[in-house]
C-alpha cells in the first residue's frame, strides 16, 4: 500500500509527453475529486466533432444558443453522461466550485435552464476520467502526470486544442 498523496482538488493533471494511453494523449485534466476512494476529472482539450445543438435535438433538449457551440469529451468514463463546466451563476451545495467564478456540477435542471439562455457561459463535457483507489497517485509517480494549479484562463480556453503544448511548455503563456 503506498503513502497517500496529498493531492489538493481542484488542480490540473497535464499528461507528459511520455503518456501513450490514447484516451490521455495529451491531454489536460480538471481533478475534481479525489479521496480514498479514487479520483474523477474531466479532460478539458478534447471537443467533439459534434455541436451541442446536435447533442441537443438527439437528446430531446431545447437550446437557444450559439449554433457553432461544441461539446467536449470528457473521459472514457460514462460517455453517455454529462458534466457541466460554469462560468458565471451560483452553484448549488451539490456542485463543486473550482474558484470565485466556476465550477463544476452533474446537474440535469442546470443544463436545461443554461442551454435556453443565449448568454450562458459554459461547457458540456460527455463522460469522464476515472481512477481507483491510489491508481492516480502511481501514475503521477511514474511521471506520467503534471500536478498545476488550476488557471481559470485555461478551463474555458478559446483553442482547446493548443492547451496541452501550453501547459507542458510551463504554463508561463496564457489563452
Amino acid at each position: 500500500m503506498m503513502a497517500r498523496m496529498d493531492l489538493q482538488t481542484p488542480c490540473l493533471l497535464v499528461a507528459s509527453p511520455l503518456l501513450l494511453d490514447p484516451n490521455f494523449l495529451h491531454s489536460v485534466v480538471l481533478l475534481v475529486e479525489h479521496d480514498e476512494n479514487g479520483a474523477m476529472g474531466i479532460i478539458l482539450n478534447r471537443p467533439l466533432p459534434l455541436n451541442l445543438a446536435q447533442i441537443c435535438a438527439e437528446s430531446y433538449l431545447t437550446f437557444a444558443g450559439d449554433d457553432e457551440s461544441t461539446a467536449f469529451r470528457g473521459g472514457p468514463v460514462e460517455p453517455q453522461r454529462g458534466i457541466i463546466l460554469v462560468r458565471g451563476g451560483l452553484p448549488s451545495e451539490d456542485d463543486t466550485v473550482l474558484n470565485f467564478t466556476d465550477f463544476v456540477s452533474f446537474r440535469k435542471d442546470l443544463l436545461e435552464t443554461l442551454l435556453l439562455d443565449p448568454e450562458a457561459n459554459f461547457r458540456l463535457f460527455l463522460g469522464y476520467a476515472g481512477w481507483a483507489a491510489e491508481q492516480l497517485e502511481a501514475e503521477i509517480t511514474q511521471g506520467a502526470w503534471a500536478v498545476r494549479p488550476v488557471k481559470p484562463e485555461w478551463l474555458m480556453s478559446e483553442e482547446p486544442r493548443t492547451l496541452w503544448q501550453r501547459a507542458i511548455e510551463g504554463g508561463t503563456s496564457t489563452l
